[in-house]
């Protein structure tokens, strides 16, 4: 449990749903991270053991980090209580809104597989869940870590998109997919999804399925900037496809390079810069399900 995310509000969720938990005669062992890597380094301390991270999408990421990064007969067992200010997660991973619910959630035991990610750059490799990418997202990361964390996610996310597209500079990239040609182009952003959202609720990815065994690709090209602000509101909806500088394609690997290095990130955090190498795992996790 990351007691800041969200401002606060995960460790909120904790307290009221704790009782019930005990109540229940649930054996759980709380873990409550102190630092940046904590979450990571208790996962892959946790043995067959299901882990539950309790925070935003950078807590699950940790989580999922540690997870995979230790040796496992079979796919680890993985849930997420998102209280946090990212809400992108949610769209794949499914969980208990009301804390009077976690105990069910807990003791129902179902489970259903979903597929991770990894990504290679120059500063080491990391494992994801739910979305990367090469170019303006990495700034705007950077940028809506800064902002308040009582605002929703979607605002600081907003705000920071608004400001990086004032001074972002579209880069010239070599793309390939798969076994197939390598491309050149000059491009604003390369999503790389597993999951359908990033950047606080935009669906960049709407074809995505977290358990299809493939990544989308998402291509949006050389787009200026008024035109580019203009068109965030597509985004959000879903609808980008409408523009011309925006392609969609699947592939099992990504390779993205350049002349210059360019920002990645993953899950909204900072993971390194480009040359980077994606690859989906299929059914690498076994999450937690939550239904009506």
């Amino acid at each position: 449990m990351n007691p800041v995310a969200g401002g606060g509000r995960a460790s909120q969720f904790w307290r009221r749903a704790a009782p019930g938990c005990l109540a229940a005669g649930l054996e759980l062992e709380v873990f409550v991270t102190r630092r940046r890597g904590d979450a990571a380094d208790r996962a892959a301390e946790a043995g067959n053991r299901p882990v539950i991270a309790v925070g935003g999408d950078g807590t699950a990421h940790e989580v999922v980090n540690g997870l995979l990064r230790r040796p496992a007969a079979e796919a680890p067992i993985f849930g997420a209580l998102l209280a946090g200010t990212g809400a992108d997660l949610v769209r794949s991973v499914s969980s208990p809104r009301r804390p009077e619910d976690v105990a069910r959630w807990l003791s129902a035991g179902r489970f259903r597989r979903l597929d991770a990610a990894r990504v290679a750059t120059p500063t080491g490799r990391r494992y994801f869940i739910n979305a990367a990418d090469v170019g303006i997202g990495a700034e705007v990361v950077r940028r809506a870590a800064l902002g308040p964390a009582f605002l929703p996610g979607t605002v600081n996310f907003m705000g920071a998109a608004v400001a990086s597209l004032m001074v972002h500079r579209n880069a010239e990239v070599r793309l390939r997919l798969d076994d197939g040609p390598v491309k050149r182009l000059r491009s604003r952003t390369i999503a790389v999804a597993n999951g359908s959202c990033l950047g606080g609720g935009m669906r960049m990815a709407p074809r995505a399925r977290a358990d299809d065994g493939l990544l989308e690709v998402v291509i949006i090209g050389d787009i200026g900037r008024l035109r580019g602000i203009r068109s965030l509101p597509l985004l959000y909806r879903g609808t980008h496809d409408r523009l011309r500088e925006v392609e969609f394609a699947a592939a099992r690997r990504v390779e993205v390079e350049s002349e210059l290095p360019i920002g990645v990130e993953a899950d909204g955090e900072l993971v390194g810069t480009t040359p980077a190498i994606f690859e989906i795992l299929p059914g690498a996790l076994r999450v937690l399900d939550w239904g009506p």
